[in-house]
């Protein structure tokens, strides 16, 4: 396992104890800013690119700019701050910060909107012939230039320090013609662009009935592996143009405590969330007469005098106990929710085999240390990390999220560090896990009906063949997309873009048809099983609603209306009010002169008070 590493791990800002609301996030040293996309597009328009790339398919060009379209349609959602943009070479028009001939930046970089995606969409649809018109294609520009126009770009839009700049680069000519001192040039342009931490993703596209040598040329350019690379990027670009709208929500730090081993023994560390529902965003509210936000605002008006109330001077809480008021002041109730200070606090330690699945009631947090607040808290939790994983144990302990939240008991699960070929796949830390209170758990018992006979063999058999025939043995949390989201975003995409109908998404939770036909004999062979070991026929019902030997069910006890306040007295302290029904509350405040709207438990709340 490896040392910790003292920056942040990817998480989102959440309060634990509270889902549905977002906590500021603490600022401090160590948050690391998290970087932005920039994408340049970077489209070869030479002679072939109009050529078709397969029969009655489209050219280069046009599927080049598709691509981008798809690219913006997607960051629009995901990342509405990254930044895209267009470039054209090897064209007859010049428009491009160094002024060099035969660059044109069809599209700055940029935020994506729809103006930008209409005019993209608009232009891959061109046939060849209008696109030749349009731009005039063919024309023989130096690599070199096109690099450094590029390397310009970025200086100019991208900031380094808060993009992360890629070039994609679209091409089918695998041999420009260009001597040498223009691949050197070339090479120290790439050179340029790779010191300034620029990637550069290759797409060369060849022909249905021609080869593309890598090796003539952009192999010995670009950072490229040879061997199967152009018949790899046929899938790259399948991947590219597959849309997932996801929020890409950014690497934020939930929360920095104090970790308290024993007294005079403390560390601190940082919590991150690794999970965290997505829904569909609320929608704002406008004003129709100038589309100005709409500002909401709450405020207590008296039922009886219709006068404005103070939220603290005139509004006062209680708890019901023995049919009695027990009024609490809100500084009472915040004080007797405060139990202890924030932090993280260690209360001992069980085998890892004592947590079951069904003990998470909540999904788990990750817990890793902030060396920067507290030296030495990395080299504390490391060494507690491993003497953990390899005895299996994991750690109990007390969490208070924030001031006058309650206190939460918790797992601390080790988890190693796990590389491969250099690259972190699994950082080291603690999962950190909720664990049910005593009044939390609920004890089920569901004992099987009299006179079911034992289940055979053959019926487990049977169910058993289903379940094997029917694993999902690649399925991961995470491989699937909400179909909700993915329709929502569509539909707004269409309304946006002005299209007629939103674009088709595939809802991956529809059976697939084609596997339970192909294990439909299992299907059928269970169903056999179970009609051979069923009972012959049900038992009938007897006329009381039970089944036949069983008492028949005694019918409720009618409540009776009461007529004045002490009938509505004797009933409230018998507990019988609850059974009666709204209609009848409403008749009683009414007769008693009172406001008779609201729901039952309103209407309850006001008979309480008269009687």
């Amino acid at each position: 396992m490896g040392d910790f590493d003292p920056t942040d791990y990817d998480g989102a800002n959440i309060d634990p104890l509270n889902p549905e609301e977002e906590a500021e996030a603490p600022k401090g040293p160590q948050d690391v800013q998290q970087l932005k996309d920039a994408v340049l597009f970077v489209i070869d328009c030479s002679a072939s690119s109009l050529e078709p790339l397969r029969p009655n398919g489209r050219c280069l060009m046009a599927e080049a700019l598709a691509t981008a379209a798809g690219v913006l349609k997607t960051k629009v959602i995901t990342a509405p701050e990254d930044k895209v943009g267009v470039l054209l070479f090897g064209v007859r028009e010049k428009q491009n910060p160094n002024n060099f001939e035969g660059i044109r930046l069809l599209h700055d970089l940029d935020r994506p909107t729809a103006h930008r995606i209409k005019q993209l969409e608009e232009e891959a649809k061109r046939p060849p012939k209008q696109m030749e018109e349009r731009y005039g294609c063919g024309r023989a520009v130096p690599v070199s230039d096109v690099f450094w126009t590029s390397t310009t770009i970025f200086n100019l839009g991208a900031n380094q320090s808060q993009f992360d700049c890629r070039i994609f680069l679209f091409t089918c000519n695998d041999s420009p013609a260009a001597p040498a001192d223009e691949v050197q040039a070339a090479r120290t342009r790439v050179q340029d662009l790779m010191d300034m931490g620029v990637e550069i993703e290759f797409f060369p596209l060849r022909f249905e009935d021609k080869d593309f040598a890598i090796d003539r040329f952009w192999g010995n350019l670009l950072p490229v592996d040879e061997a199967d690379y152009v018949d790899r990027t046929a899938l790259r670009l399948e991947q590219l143009e597959r849309r997932i709208r996801m929020r890409i929500h950014r690497k934020r730090t939930l929360q920095r405590l104090a970790f308290y081993v024993c007294p005079g023994l403390e560390a601190s560390v940082s919590v991150f969330v690794t999970m965290l529902e997505a829904k569909v965003p609320a929608p704002v509210y406008l004003l129709n007469e100038n589309n100005k936000p709409l500002k909401a605002e709450t405020k207590q008006i008296c039922e009886q005098t219709g006068a404005l109330l103070h939220p603290v001077d005139d509004i006062a809480t209680y708890v019901e106990v023995a049919n009695s008021r027990v009024f609490v002041s809100r500084g009472e109730a915040m004080e007797a929710k405060h139990l202890a200070d924030p932090g993280i606090r260690l209360m001992g330690f069980k085998p890892q085999s004592c947590l079951k699945d069904h003990h998470r009631i909540f999904h788990a947090y990750f817990v890793y240390p902030n060396e920067k607040a507290v030296q030495g808290s990395a080299a504390l939790l490391s060494a507690l990390l491993r003497v953990l994983l390899d005895r299996k144990l994991l750690a109990l302990c007390s969490y208070v999220a924030r001031k006058n939240s309650e206190p939460v008991l918790v797992a601390l699960l080790p988890q190693a560090e796990v590389e491969e070929e250099g690259e972190q796949l699994r950082p080291p830390g603690f999962h950190m896990i909720r664990l049910p209170w005593a009044e939390e758990i609920r004890s089920l018992s569901f004992p099987l009906p009299e006179g079911i006979p034992e289940i055979p063999d053959q019926l487990k058999a049977a169910a058993r063949d289903v379940v094997e025939g029917l694993r999902l043995d690649d399925f991961a949390p995470g491989c699937a997309e909400n179909p909700v989201l993915q329709r929502h975003y569509a539909a707004v995409q269409a309304l946006a873009l002005a299209e007629e109908q939103p674009e088709e998404t595939l809802d991956v939770l529809q059976p697939d048809g084609a596997t339970l036909e192909k294990k439909a004999p299992l299907l059928k062979a269970w169903k056999e099983a179970i009609n051979a070991c069923a009972p012959a026929r049900l038992p009938k019902r007897a006329a009381g609603g039970g089944f036949e030997g069983e008492p028949a069910k005694r019918p409720k006890k009618e409540v009776p209306v009461p007529e004045g306040v002490e009938a509505m007295r004797a009933l409230v302290h018998s507990g019988d009010a609850e059974r009666l029904t709204v209609a009848v509350l409403k008749d009683w405040l009414k007769s008693q002169g009172v406001v008779n709207t609201g729901k039952k438990q309103d209407l309850l709340d006001r008979v309480r008070s008269l009687v």
